[in-house]
């Protein structure tokens, strides 16, 4: 767990910085949707890092802190898919109009659960085998499911709506990468996160890397077919470092595979990820120091074998 762990706290970090550079790159006029689309990295962030931390905590760990890591997860998650929603249909008056509806809802089950979490689940288990949780599986928790599950439709419905009026591919070809990349990711949190927890706990982790994958995703769509309008130096640098965290992400997962399969199932300690992950990050951001290195022996090799001597 320790690479999930790893792994998910540096999407999760990815997933802000993506955010971050909507926020700041973003023009005036698209200032509102941009926000929304921070507000929804920010609470997938908060919802990464808790999961992390909930599979990694060991049985001696402070049992109020416990208590506020898997508070902060539920809370989280309900705001994330809010916030998708707010994003995609800001511009448009219903669409305001369903925003505040769930949002509403979303802040009374959010204070219904502050006020007792007990009506969520009942017990924090640490174990050396794995963590899990004992779910209260009553009225408020069938009214949470319910909730999400009202909420992933609307926002896919939502895409599919602005797929079928657009009249710009652009706009439409954005549309469609947002409704696959969503599609996946509330599918995926749906089962993994809300139906499997009945039986394990174990697979919680594939639920936020799906959601951080559809952040990356929106963030895609933003810079290609310009969904928003940006124009910033940050945005520049920004969106070079999630692409190269995105690079170490992929970096650390094929390490991983391949030191499983080396070494028959042994897995690698802490420090020999953490030293891995921090030795590509330096190799990932000395590559445009060689880029530039390397153009320069270029010019100077150019430049001494194209031009003749005026003088023969």
């Amino acid at each position: 767990m320790q690479l999930i762990a790893i792994l998910l706290t540096t999407v999760s970090i990815l997933t802000l910085l993506s955010g971050i550079a909507v926020l700041v790159g973003s023009k005036k006029s698209d200032r509102g949707r941009s926000a929304w689309f921070f507000a929804a990295t920010l609470f997938a962030t908060i919802w990464m890092i808790s999961i992390s931390l909930f599979l990694v905590a060991a049985p001696d760990w402070p049992g109020s802190l416990m208590v506020t890591v898997v508070n902060l997860t539920y809370l989280s998650a309900i705001f994330i898919d809010i916030a998708l929603l707010g994003y995609i249909i800001w511009h448009n008056k219903y669409g305001k109009i369903a925003m505040t509806i769930f949002s509403i809802l979303g802040i009374i089950i959010a204070w219904v659960f502050v006020v007792n979490p007990t009506l969520l689940y009942t017990d924090i288990v640490l174990t050396n085998a794995g963590n899990s949780l004992i779910t209260n599986v009553g009225p408020f928790y069938f009214i949470y499911v319910i909730f999400f599950c009202a909420l992933v439709p609307a926002v896919i419905v939502t895409l599919i709506r602005q797929i079928i009026k657009s009249k710009s591919d652009r706009t439409k070809n954005g549309s469609i990468v947002l409704l696959v990349g969503f599609g996946i990711s509330g599918t995926a949190s749906l089962v993994f996160n809300l139906i499997l927890t009945f039986w394990t706990w174990h697979l919680v982790w594939i639920g936020p890397f799906a959601i951080s994958a559809t952040m990356l995703t929106f963030y895609y769509t933003i810079l290609r077919y310009h969904t928003l309008k940006l124009d910033s130096i940050w945005l520049r640098i920004l969106s070079y470092i999630v692409l190269i965290a995105s690079a170490a992400v992929l970096y650390m997962i094929v390490f991983y595979l391949v030191f499983l399969a080396m070494f028959r199932g042994s897995t690698p300690s802490t420090e020999v990820i953490i030293l891995n992950f921090v030795m590509v990050l330096f190799f990932l951001l000395l590559v445009p120091a060689m880029n530039e290195l390397t153009n320069f022996v270029h010019s100077l090799i150019s430049g001494d074998g194209g031009k003749k001597d005026t003088n023969e």
